[in-house]
């Protein structure tokens, strides 16, 4: 029994030393009186081996290579007099009783008196830029200040970059002089550029195999013939072509013929390469719900058949619940670089829990962009509709103004992981129909994403809604508010929640309240899952309630694609009514908001 304790004994010992032999260890210790960010930096260069040396020899090899990276990290921080010496300490014993340890290599470090910086010049190698004063603001490093080498590097960067922003796109960086005196514990800095002649903007000379209208790259260009170059002005040219989303790849350059102007500057032309890629697309998706409508969706697009990079589209809906034909045309900078025109017409034909009938509409609206995060829109409506209401068709003819403003933050459309979209609207309508009546429809929806974890995402939306003005029955069934539904409250028919008549059928309502929280978990495979609560509330009075919430819950699978993840989410009503069914499914693209 004992021999065998000791065998045991003996092989957990030797799985033990194994596990340490093969563990990571520094290839060298530090010592030394340096600041926790100093050493953090130094361990994180000097790095680490395998196992620990096997011998004095690969010791000493592995303190020259530390002390080598010690030196660099310690110049590049300012220390230029700092002290590093390495040593070897070995632990051995001749008795084996004894634990024994190879020998390490240690760092013994003394970092001196920090460098500091006592003068800076900027150097010419061929014509001064008449806007050296900008240079000399831009690459300033403060005399006094700790000598930095990522610094210096930052600030000649800075100055290059300033230069091609301002007219010298032929800016070079030549080397720079330093001079190190350890007497004063001083640096002095020169950097030294090559700019090349002052240059202007030209012509937009268009090449590449999309076909685009003469003067449509002048439109898209956020700079004039005859401005004073940029470099940023010439690649947001190019961005903004790509931005439309209408061709492959565009890049922009500048042409190496260089014309003479009377005030000392060079003119050069830009071309501009844009590769059509797909003109015609078609495309198809296929949603289930037990309660939203089933069926099938497919558009056509045709890109850029006039050279504006406008886009048609050609969409049309069958499913279970509606039958619709659709036509969109986008122009993408109308008339400025950034302002979009959507024109929109629309026939449909419905039948839901809520409403059946027909409608025809068409619209136009102005997208304005006020920053890469927030957009503002105006436009107008018309819509002319038969509903059946009572037993009998109400026929309704809508003229409305749009207005609406969308605030997004969101890293993707599809599948966020963090970020906030806000977007509000705001459609006074005149109804000339049958009832008819001035009223105002306000909305707003509000989502959030937040990464918990690597593998976790908390998400939630809330949406309010009012409208104002007439009596109820001068707004059009289709124009009211519902709940319930795979993009409102999860576990509810469809249009389910909402105010009933005397009869017990659905009328719509006046005021919406709904808010919806999600986790969404993804880990390495391509399937992941989620678990979400929602609820919701619509009242016949115009202020927003949460009186008589209905709320649902449930669970779903996701598959992600390498565009959008597979939906498909299965729901039960928490405050289940009589009528309603024990649970709703919903298999769609892309998640639930």
């Amino acid at each position: 029994m004992r021999k065998a304790a000791y065998a045991i004994i003996l092989g957990l010992a030797m799985t033990l030393h194994g596990s340490l032999a093969h563990a990571a260890v520094p290839l060298a210790e530090i010592e030394g009186d340096i600041t926790p960010q100093l050493r953090d930096m130094l361990i994180s260069v000097i790095g680490q081996a395998e196992a620990p040396p096997r011998s004095l020899a690969q010791a000493r090899r592995r303190g020259e290579k530390a002390e080598e990276q010690a030196r660099k990290v310690m110049r590049s921080q300012g220390y230029y007099g700092a002290d590093i010496q390495s040593q070897i300490i070995e632990f051995s014993s001749e008795s084996p009783e004894e634990n024994w340890r190879p020998p390490t290599p240690i760092l013994k470090i003394q970092p001196g008196k920090q460098f500091s910086y006592s003068q800076i010049a900027i150097e010419y190698l061929d014509t001064v830029p008449d806007i050296k004063p900008g240079v000399d603001k831009t690459v300033a490093l403060v005399i006094g200040k700790p000598a930095i080498a990522a610094e210096v590097v930052a600030a000649e960067l800075r100055g290059v970059n300033f230069l091609k922003a301002n007219g010298y796109p032929e800016t070079k960086i030549l080397p720079r002089k330093v001079i190190v005196d350890h007497a004063t514990k001083t640096m002095q800095v020169s950097f030294n550029f090559e700019v090349g002649d002052k240059t202007r903007f030209g012509e937009i000379t268009q090449t590449g195999s999309a076909n685009l209208s003469k003067n449509w790259p002048k439109i898209v260009a956020p700079f004039n013939s005859g401005e004073v170059f940029s470099d940023k002005l010439l690649n947001k040219l190019s961005s903004r072509v790509i931005a439309t989303g209408v061709f492959d790849s565009a890049t922009a350059v500048l042409d190496d013929t260089k014309t003479p102007n009377n005030d000392g500057t060079v003119t050069r032309n830009i071309i501009l390469n844009v590769e059509q890629g797909d003109i015609n697309t078609l495309t198809g998706e296929i949603g289930y719900s037990t309660t939203d409508g089933s069926g099938v969706d497919l558009s056509y697009e045709r890109r850029n058949f006039i050279g504006y990079a406008q886009t048609l589209t050609l969409s049309s809906t069958l499913k279970t619940n509606q039958i619709q034909l659709g036509i969109d045309y986008n122009i993408p900078y109308f008339l400025r670089d950034d302002r979009t025109l959507d024109l929109n017409t629309e026939i449909a034909q419905e039948e839901t829990d809520a409403f059946t009938g027909e409608r025809v509409s068409g619209n136009a609206l102005i997208t304005q962009k006020i920053s890469n995060k927030l957009k503002m829109g105006a436009g107008l409506g018309l819509e002319a509709s038969r509903y059946e209401e009572d037993e009998e068709d109400v026929t309704a003819y809508l003229l409305e103004l749009l207005g609406h403003a969308t605030y997004d933050t969101r890293d993707t459309i599809l599948d966020p992981s963090k970020g906030i979209r806000i977007e509000a609207s705001a459609r006074p309508t005149y109804n000339f129909g049958e009832e008819d009546g001035l009223f105002t429809t306000v909305d707003a929806i509000a989502s959030t994403y937040h990464r918990v974890s690597d593998t976790l995402v908390a998400a939630g939306r809330v949406k309010v809604g009012t409208i104002l003005g007439t009596d109820l029955s001068s707004v059009p069934l289709n124009r009211r508010f519902y709940g319930g539904g795979g993009g409102s409250v999860r576990g509810f028919g469809y249009q389910s929640i909402s105010p009933e008549d005397a009869d017990g059928d659905l009328i719509g309502g006046r005021s919406i309240t709904e808010v919806s929280a999600e986790f969404r978990y993804h880990g390495d495979s391509a399937f992941g899952g989620a678990l979400f609560l929602d609820a919701g509330s619509v009242a016949q009075n115009e202020a927003p309630t949460l009186h008589n919430m209905r709320y649902g819950a449930g669970i779903g699978l996701r598959y992600y694609t390498s565009f959008a993840p597979l939906r498909a989410d299965i729901a039960i009503p928490l405050n289940k009514r009589e009528g309603d069914d024990d649970f709703h499914i919903y298999i769609s693209i892309g998640q639930a908001f």
